[in-house]
C-alpha cells in the first residue's frame, strides 16, 4: 500500500489526537493555575518518557502491522503480546459505543444553536430511541466509508485536524485580544486562579490531596498508541515516525501550559464558576461563549452583535468537536481492530474475519464490529436500569484494561533494550540506565492512576465496582489467553 503520511502531516495527526482543548478547558474551570504543576509532572514523568518509548519502538517495528504485539512479542513473548493486544482493543470498545452516543450533541449545537436532543419526540417516540437509531445511522455509514480505503480515515484525522487547529487559534487570539485590552485584568485574574479552590471531585486546596487531578492529567496525554497504530502508513516511517511523536509530545505539553496560563490570565474563573449555567457537561462551550461576550463586551457591541458572535464562537466550537469525534472514531475504529487481526498470527482468526477487501481493509471485521456496537447501542436506548448499570460497569473495566497495556509496554522497554534486539546505533538514547528510567517513571505513574482507579470507589464504599475493575481486565485477559491457547493447540509440533 502507498505510504500517505508525510512527517507534517503526521505531526499535525499526532498534536490534535493527543491534545484535548475540552481537558485543557476542564483543567482551567476545575483546579485553575494549580492545575499547571500536575501537568507540567505529568508530562516530564508519564508522557514524554511513554513518546520516547513509543518513538523507539516505532523505529524497530513501524513496517509491521500489529503495533503492540509487535513491541511486546520480541520483549516478552507472543502470548503475553496477543493478551495485552487483545486488552488494548476491549478498552476501545465501550469507548467507541460512548462516542457514537455521543454524536448527535455537537451536530445539534451546530444547527440549533443549543443542545435540542433531549427534545426529539417525533411520532410519539422518546429522544433515546432517536438518538439510539441515530447513532446507529452514523456506525453504519462511517463503516462504510472505512471500508472505502485507508484515504477516508487520513480525510476525517486532517478535517477534525485542521479545525482543531483553527479553534486553537481563535482561542488564542480572543484571549491575546482580551489582553491587550485589558492589560490590567491579567495579573489579578492570575492570582484569582491561583487561590481559587479546587471544584475538582475528591480533591482539596493543598498539593497532596489534589493527587486524584494526576490521574486526569495523564490521561488528557492519551492517544498515542492510536496514532502509533497508524505507523505502517507513513513515508519513511522507520525515521520519521520517532521523529514526529518526540517533536509533538513537545509541542502538546507546550499547548497545556501555555494554554491554562492564558485562560487563568484572561478570565475572571472566579465570576465563571458563579453560571448556574455551566457544567462539565458543556464546559467547552461555556468557556467559548464567555470568551466571545467577554469581547463583545471589551469592543462595545450592542446586544444583535453580542448575540451573533456567541452563536459563531459556540457553533464553531460544536463543529470542532463533532470533527473531533469523526476523526478520532475513523481511527479507534480502524486502527486497534487492524492491530489485533492483522497483526496477530492469522490462525487464531476465522479466514473470512481477517479477509481484506480490493481497497486492503479487513471488511468483514469491520462490518461484525459495526453489528456489535449497534446492539450495544440500540440495547442502551431502552433506558433499561439493568442494562445501563451494565454498561456503566464495562465503562469502568474500560477504565483500568485502557491503562494495563500502557504499563506493560514500558515494562518490556528494559527487556527490549537487555535482549539487544536493536543496535546500539538503532536506539534513540545509547544510555541503558536512562532508558530503564524512563521504563520506571512510565510504570510508577500508570501504577498509581490505577490504584486510584481502584481505591476512589472503595473509598465511597462502591463494592462492585471495585470488583469490576479488578474482574474485568481479568475476564478479558483469560478469554485472550484461551484463544491464544487454541492457536497453539492448533500449530504442529
Amino acid at each position: 500500500m502507498q505510504k500517505n503520511m508525510s512527517i507534517t502531516t503526521l505531526m499535525l495527526l499526532i498534536i490534535t489526537t493527543v491534545y484535548s482543548f475540552s481537558s485543557m478547558a476542564t483543567a482551567f474551570f476545575m483546579l485553575g493555575t494549580k492545575s499547571l504543576a500536575w501537568f507540567i509532572i505529568s508530562a516530564l514523568c508519564y508522557f514524554i518518557p511513554y513518546a520516547l518509548i513509543v518513538a523507539q519502538y516505532s523505529k524497530k517495528y513501524a513496517h509491521q502491522k500489529g503495533t503492540i504485539y509487535d513491541w511486546l512479542k520480541d520483549s516478552f513473548s507472543p502470548k503475553v503480546a496477543f493478551i495485552t493486544a487483545f486488552l488494548w482493543y476491549c478498552s476501545y470498545f465501550t469507548w467507541m459505543v460512548s462516542l457514537f452516543m455521543k454524536l448527535m450533541i455537537p451536530l445539534s449545537i451546530l444547527l440549533f444553536g443549543s443542545d435540542m436532543t433531549g427534545k426529539m419526540n417525533w411520532f410519539n417516540l422518546p429522544a433515546q430511541v432517536w438518538l439510539a437509531f441515530l447513532a446507529i445511522l452514523a456506525v453504519l455509514c462511517l463503516t462504510y466509508l472505512l471500508s472505502r480505503g485507508f484515504k477516508t480515515i487520513l480525510s476525517f484525522l486532517k478535517i477534525s485536524s485542521l479545525a482543531m487547529v483553527a479553534l486553537l487559534l481563535l482561542s488564542l487570539f480572543s484571549n491575546l485580544t482580551l489582553l491587550v485590552l485589558q492589560p490590567a485584568n491579567f495579573i489579578p485574574n492570575l492570582v484569582k486562579s491561583w487561590q481559587a479552590p479546587s471544584f475538582f471531585a475528591g480533591t482539596y486546596d493543598h498539593f497532596f490531596s489534589q493527587l486524584p487531578f494526576f490521574i486526569f492529567a495523564i490521561t488528557a496525554f492519551g492517544g498515542l498508541d492510536t496514532v502509533a497504530s497508524l505507523a505502517d502508513k507513513t513515508k519513511e516511517s522507520r525515521k520519521k515516525f520517532p521523529q514526529a511523536v518526540i517533536f509533538s509530545a513537545g509541542i502538546i505539553a507546550l499547548l497545556y501550559i501555555l494554554g491554562i496560563i492564558l485562560w487563568s490570565g484572561t478570565n475572571d474563573i472566579t465570576a465563571l464558576r458563579q453560571t448556574n449555567q455551566m457544567h462539565l457537561g458543556n464546559l467547552m462551550y461555556g468557556l467559548t461563549g464567555s470568551l466571545a461576550k467577554s469581547l463583545a463586551q471589551a469592543f462595545g457591541f450592542n446586544y444583535w452583535q453580542t448575540n451573533l458572535l456567541y452563536q459563531f464562537y459556540i457553533r464553531y466550537t460544536a463543529f470542532t468537536l463533532l470533527t473531533a469525534y469523526l476523526g478520532l472514531l475513523s481511527s479507534i475504529t480502524y486502527g486497534p481492530l487492524k492491530s489485533l487481526i492483522t497483526g496477530t498470527p492469522k490462525e487464531i482468526w476465522p479466514k473470512s474475519f481477517i479477509k481484506l477487501n480490493h481497497k486492503q481493509m479487513p471488511d468483514n471485521a469491520l462490518w461484525l464490529q459495526a453489528g456489535v456496537i449497534s446492539i450495544c447501542i440500540a440495547a442502551l436506548s431502552f433506558n433499561n436500569q439493568i442494562i445501563g448499570n451494565l454498561f456503566n460497569q464495562l465503562t469502568y473495566m474500560t477504565n483500568v484494561s485502557r491503562a494495563l497495556p500502557y504499563f506493560v509496554v514500558a515494562a518490556s522497554f528494559p527487556f527490549f533494550i537487555r535482549k539487544n534486539i536493536v543496535g546500539q546505533e538503532e536506539l534513540l538514547i545509547s544510555d541503558k540506565r536512562v532508558n530503564h528510567l524512563l521504563s520506571i517513571s512510565v510504570c510508577l505513574c500508570v501504577a498509581v492512576a490505577i490504584f486510584f482507579q481502584v481505591y476512589e470507589p472503595l473509598k465511597a464504599g462502591e463494592y462492585n465496582n471495585v470488583l469490576t475493575l479488578i474482574l474485568g481486565p481479568g475476564l478479558f485477559a483469560l478469554l485472550a489467553a484461551k484463544l491464544y491457547q487454541r492457536f497453539e493447540r492448533s500449530q504442529p509440533i
